[in-house]
């Protein structure tokens, strides 16, 4: 499989970068295609029907490939994978629950290769990401590889999932992958460091968490933070909050599972996270960012090549859209240095919440990691 990556600040330049991509040993087949225009959605998808080239394609804040950031423009990650190696599926929630999209899914990726493998996106954040995960792994089996991003831009956490001929802002897109014909290795990780002692959550519905240690929550979380992670001094009663501390949520594992907090609402001083979060729950703060947070990331990377895939063809990157806020310039040294593990080309975006596996156990959904996959043809 021969990889490319091209980006523009405009739909010419990207027409330009295309044309002068495809020559006479490398025809694409497969485009990770990421924006922010909406309105770019239609020309760019008419642009690659023209080329017969299949989307994958995603709504977001900002994005990037190895060559680095773009931030209002197109970036596009062309493959010529084997048209047989891969199937394209989008799905509408208000054609089946999230769950049952997900069973279907999962279902005709189960008929269709003997062992799939899932690069998803969906949009709609009062979707769980949760249930798209226990849709594909009921009828996909336990142990297949689900890696990506949720769509959107982090002002009204509003996103498009889109493929040639058609485009959902409430619904998720797929990659599923042939892995008999093409490795699929990935992992999400996060980098956080903790801080303190264990707190226990003690009443919580789905995201939102009401009280911590039999205290409201938000006054918990102000003892420790402050009010500097308050990024609205709004009068309406839910206010968004900053993610630069995600809660490390314990697992058995002992790798924390990571919630950061999203929105407060003053009437009853309950926080809403990044996903759901079991009543009883223990965790601890986390410290602020460092250069630390990297160097596990791009380890991360590292440790995959020298163990289990030596040289990878294509490189895809979900970043969550906290870690844009929270690493600031040093942000690109840990996309670069992902980049760098492999040289070869990449794409990526910063998202609204995360895929993957965090260890060997099974996927879930997370906030503040970087979800990662590269692929190799066999």
């Amino acid at each position: 499989m021969i990889a490319k990556s091209i980006q523009g600040d405009s739909l010419q330049a990207v027409k330009n970068a295309l044309q002068a991509s495809i020559t006479a040993k490398f025809r694409p087949t497969l485009a990770f295609v990421f924006l922010t225009d909406v309105e770019e959605i239609d020309p760019i998808t008419k642009l690659l029907n023209e080329e017969e080239i299949t989307i994958f394609g995603a709504s977001t804040s900002e994005k990037f490939t190895e060559k680095g950031m773009e931030p209002d423009g197109i970036v596009v990650l062309l493959l010529d994978i084997n048209t047989d190696y891969f199937k394209i599926v989008i799905k509408d929630y208000k054609d089946a629950s999230v769950y049952e999209s997900a069973c279907q899914v999962g279902e005709f990726a189960a008929t269709t290769f003997n062992h799939p493998a899932f690069i998803i996106s969906d949009a709609d954040l009062r979707m769980p990401g949760e249930h798209i995960i226990k849709g594909l792994l009921d009828k996909a089996g336990a142990h297949v590889n689900i890696i990506g991003g949720r769509a959107g831009e982090f002002v009204n956490f509003e996103g498009i999932v889109f493929t040639n001929h058609h485009k959902s802002s409430s619904g998720f897109i797929t990659l599923i992958l042939d892995e008999d014909k093409i490795d699929v290795k990935g992992i999400a990780v996060s980098g956080w460091k903790p801080i303190g002692t264990e707190k226990k959550i003690t009443k919580s519905e789905g995201a939102w968490i009401y009280t911590i240690d039999n205290e409201p929550a938000m006054d918990v979380l102000k003892k420790f933070m402050g009010n500097e992670f308050i990024t609205s001094q709004t009068t309406e009663a839910i206010v968004p909050l900053n993610n630069l501390f995600p809660l490390q949520i314990q697992r058995e594992s002992g790798i924390p599972m990571m919630r950061p907090a999203l929105l407060w609402n003053k009437d009853d001083q309950s926080v809403m996270m990044g996903g759901p979060v079991i009543e009883g729950s223990m965790f601890r703060f986390s410290l602020p960012p460092d250069l630390d947070i990297i160097d596990t990331v791009i380890e991360s990377s590292r440790s995959i090549k020298e163990n289990e895939l030596p040289d990878a063809d294509a490189m895809v990157i979900f970043s969550c859209v906290g870690r844009l806020a929270s690493l600031g310039p040093m942000l690109p040294l840990e996309l670069d240095g992902l980049a760098a593990t492999w040289n070869k080309p990449m794409a990526g975006f910063f998202s609204l919440g995360e895929f993957g596996k965090l260890d060997d156990s099974r996927p879930e959904f997370h906030g503040t990691t970087v979800s990662w996959v590269v692929l190799k043809e066999k």
